[in-house]
């Protein structure tokens, strides 16, 4: 322990009053009386022996003595630092990610409340330490350099706010280790609203400052997603994830430019979640924005979500075949009636194409050379070629009558009634690789979707006009209608309907990214460096190369406020007599004051 301001000391020499009242007491005068019965009759308490009046007066003079050293003490700011050889480096990790804008019942921040408590770890810090500063969300950022100039952190530590990304402590403590292992023994001092994990380096003394709210209430939303409903151009869907920390009572409002179209009660268990799937009419142009709201909420970064309702296209769809499918024509002719597609049936000799098409469909043929720049839906599939991986069956294929679903939520699959659907295998799908089996049959899978080389695949391993039920369902064009939607959306996101985390790093067209002005943050204008662009702020964007879209927080890290009492990485609770001890011995001073009230003022004699 040492004093910043040992001139204040000089105060203790007013302890010299209580001890010289103490030493030098006045004998009592005594006086006569014509009776002591009135003194005989007063209460028992009030009659002491010698040795407990004695014992009383040392206790009253320790007790004063006391005050004065707490008040000496913090008047000269009485710090708890290590030991000169126990620390030759300190590097403080300060989280920065959305959850430290959550406020206590105060209104202060995480992120204030971590200031405060880094100046008093600071204060008590030898000044031949050097001190280094990093700062994080989901990257972490040298808020200051290594130094020994305290006035430089204290700078650094005004300027940083709470940003609404989510945070990553894991590679923030791995770049501080690195950092800490240079000079060694070395110190982490890790600040978030949870505590951090156990250090791996060696030398390297990790402590954690966790400030967690008491009693966290937060509600937010964690997942979202809008899309055109297949078959109906009039109508879009929007998906939302709402979780809660704390039990609630909320509500989900939708509005559409500003007006109220829709609202939703839920009730949240502390960690609990909710889906919703809200129908929105499918007005071009227009902004989306679906709200979560509760009593008591503490965090705003993920209370809302905007985005751009999708504009209607009109998808061109190449169909080639050999031997064109009646059943297939006939799903995708209902399909195509509600103005959404424009099909094209061609012959394999028509291919490749002249004209540019969104989505090709292959059915019975494949091309010799795998089209890697176009989406594409392959049916009954004769062989193998590049990432569609076939065995053909012998004969006539396999009878399949009950279908296991492996992701039954899986786009492809909306409004498709795979339990009441038979049909007929003609072909063994390869499992591996970046193709998800959706269907599977006894002899393997016979629907595969996914991504690869950034080309959108579907492959139907079954031939409808050979199956059962399927060609004759509603389930077949409604399949078709969703395998269409779901490979030709990476080609329509610059509609701007698309909502992305913050934190991301997009590649854009253009010079400028703009974000529209909301009610906490004004218009700003950013440049592109090199064609990218981080997603720093919610809300809406666009760039002057007519990329659009949305930011939104949608973390259930972030959402769920961690709750509980700060905890080191060792697992014990962090020691508060650390740093400036002046708030601690101010109120040991209060105490003492109220011990010495209660004994030996509590009784009075009226």
């Amino acid at each position: 322990m040492r004093f910043l301001d040992p001139s204040q000391l000089l105060w203790a020499l007013t302890a010299a009053v209580p001890l010289l009242l103490y030493l030098f007491r006045r004998k009592p005068r005594r006086v006569a009386v014509s009776s002591l019965l009135f003194f005989k009759s007063l209460a028992r308490e009030h009659r002491e022996s010698a040795w407990l009046r004695w014992l009383k007066r040392i206790l009253s003079l320790l007790l004063t003595l006391l005050v004065i050293a707490g008040a000496v003490a913090g008047l000269a700011r009485l710090v708890q630092s290590p030991a000169a050889d126990s620390v030759k480096s300190v590097v403080i990790v300060l989280d920065r990610s959305a959850s430290m804008a959550a406020r206590d019942e105060r209104g202060q921040t995480r992120l204030e409340a971590a200031r405060e408590a880094i100046r008093t770890r600071l204060a008590g810090l030898p000044g031949a330490v050097p001190v280094m500063l990093l700062a994080f969300d989901q990257q972490a950022e040298v808020a200051a350099p290594k130094s020994y100039d305290r006035r430089l952190v204290e700078r650094a530590l005004e300027k940083l706010e709470p940003r609404p990304i989510a945070g990553d402590p894991a590679s923030a403590l791995r770049l501080a280790e690195q950092l800490a292992a240079l000079e060694t023994p070395a110190a982490i001092w890790f600040v978030s609203d949870a505590p951090a994990a156990p250090a791996t380096a060696e030398k390297v003394r990790l402590e954690s400052i966790a400030l967690p709210l008491t009693a966290p209430r937060n509600i937010g939303i964690t997942a979202f997603e809008i899309r055109r409903v297949p078959l109906e151009a009039s109508r879009c869907e929007a998906f939302v994830q709402v979780q809660s920390a704390g039990a609630t009572e909320a509500k989900v409002e939708v509005r559409i430019d500003g007006s109220l179209t829709a609202v939703r009660e839920l009730s949240l268990a502390a960690g609990g979640r909710e889906s919703l799937l809200l129908p929105i009419e499918a007005n071009a142009g227009k902004i989306l924005s679906v709200r979560a709201l509760a009593a008591g909420d503490q965090l705003a970064d993920d209370d809302e979500v905007l985005a751009r309702i999708p504009e209607p296209q009109l998808r061109r769809v190449l169909w080639i075949s050999s031997d064109p499918d009646p059943f297939t024509q006939l799903a995708l002719t209902a399909i195509s009636r509600e103005g959404e597609l424009a099909v094209f049936r061609a012959k394999p000799d028509a291919w490749p194409p002249k004209e540019p098409v969104d989505v090709v469909i292959f059915q019975k043929w494949l091309p010799p050379a795998w089209p890697a720049d176009l989406p594409a839906i392959v049916i009954d599939p004769p062989a193998s070629v590049g990432p569609v991986q076939a065995v053909r069956l012998q004969g006539a294929g396999l009878p399949v009558e009950r279908i296991r679903s492996a992701r039954d939520r899986h786009p492809l699959l909306y409004g498709v009634a795979t339990g009441r659907i038979a049909l007929t295998q003609t072909s063994v799908l390869a499992a591996e690789g970046p193709l998800e089996p959706l269907w599977s049959g006894p002899t393997g899978p016979l629907l595969v979707a996914g991504e690869t080389g950034g080309q959108r695949l579907i492959v139907f391993g079954f031939a409808p006009e050979q199956s059962e039920n399927l060609p004759l369902s509603a389930s077949y064009p409604m399949l078709l209608g969703n395998a269409i939607e779901w490979v030709a959306q990476p080609k329509t996101e610059s509609s701007g309907a698309r909502v992305q985390r913050t934190g991301e790093l997009l590649a854009l067209r253009g010079q400028n990214l703009t974000w529209a002005k909301t009610e906490a943050t004004p218009e700003s204008r950013l440049p592109l460096r090199n064609g990218w662009a981080p997603l720093s702020r919610l809300g809406l964007w666009q760039t002057d190369g007519g990329e659009a879209g949305s930011a939104a927080l949608l973390a259930a890290s972030e959402t769920l406020l961690p709750v509980g009492a700060a905890v080191s990485a060792s697992g014990s609770r962090t020691g508060w007599l650390r740093g400036d001890l002046t708030a601690p011995l101010l109120w040991m001073v209060f105490a003492v004051l109220l011990v010495e009230s209660w004994l030996f003022h509590r009784h009075a004699v009226h």
